[in-house]
């Protein structure tokens, strides 16, 4: 009877935690909407049951431009981060293009290849495309005199907790899963936008398989692209990187996938399908399949 006694306890003590932990979370994300969110314009663009891929900017990327330009170029895509820097980029033509990371906006003037991005997004795209970017960013002269590009912003602000409290972020768009990575929001926007079907390729996440600490003690992650990064970028990731310990980077990734099992939680109750199609990747979240 006490061995019962004590089971029950354990599981009312774990019950009670967990809620006080929602509880938490919850009014944490409360603040951050109320201070950091702001409306958002973006309303759905997606004709009858078309798709939207989500291009990563993974090394399997590669390949499927090798062998699916056809599919990439006859569906609605969206590009991330440096994707505007490789030669593959006009030929791609995304329809749409998200910004996340602060670097982005901050190293404007300091950091060649954002630099060399921006520029290229001003006197290259020659398509009509929609850039993403969050709220709060300057928008001036990101894109030059551009007319094709339309500029959009979204809300970076992580929210968890409640159920109620997370579907009433996610669907007005003042916040989604935690974006510890671009694919976060970019999948989240994808769902603004009106898609029913998402397919993502380049997403590999097999971000542990190149991580390691050398004699130093100092953390050495490669995250390898499609394209090959110049010698500027990887001397800012060794840089990024040099002051970061293993723990802080793990947390990183373990939020980032965290993320992507909320989205497929929220997909799922919407009716939204995400579907992984990238071969290899490491994320868990949502069922694969062939793009």
């Amino acid at each position: 009877m006490s061995q019962y006694l004590t089971i029950f306890n354990m599981s009312a003590t774990d019950n009670i935690s967990s809620f006080l932990s929602r509880v938490g979370l919850t009014a944490k994300s409360l603040v951050k909407l109320a201070l950091s969110s702001r409306k958002c314009d973006i309303k759905p663009v997606a004709v009858g049951d078309e798709r939207l891929i989500v291009m990563g900017n993974g090394p399997s990327l590669k390949k499927n431009i090798e062998e699916n330009m056809n599919v990439l170029t006859s569906s609605p895509t969206m590009a991330v981060n440096f994707a505007g820097n490789a030669d593959e980029f006009t030929r791609l033509r995304p329809d749409f293009y998200i910004l996340a990371d602060p670097h982005f906006f901050e190293g404007r003037g300091t950091d060649p290849n954002v630099d060399r991005l921006f520029s290229r997004l001003a006197s290259e795209v020659d398509w009509d495309m929609t850039l993403f970017i969050p709220v709060g960013r300057d928008l001036h002269n990101l894109v030059g005199e551009n007319g094709h590009i339309r500029i959009k912003q979204f809300n970076p602000v992580g929210v968890e907790g409640f159920k109620i409290v997370e579907d009433l972020a996610f669907r007005s768009g003042r916040g989604m899963p935690r974006p510890r990575n671009v694919l976060i929001p970019a999948i989240m926007v994808g769902m603004l936008l009106g898609f029913k079907e998402i397919f993502i390729v380049g997403a590999d996440h097999t971000w542990t398989r190149t991580l390691e600490v050398d004699e130093n003690n100092t953390v050495v992650s490669v995250q390898p692209h499609f394209y090959k990064d110049n010698s500027e970028e990887k001397a800012r990731v060794t840089s990024v990187y040099r002051n970061v310990r293993l723990h802080d980077i793990l947390l990183s990734m373990h939020l980032a996938f965290k993320s992507y099992h909320a989205i497929a939680r929220y997909a799922g109750d919407t009716g939204v399908k995400i579907f992984n199609a990238t071969p290899g990747s490491f994320i868990d979240a949502f069922q694969r399949k062939n793009i």
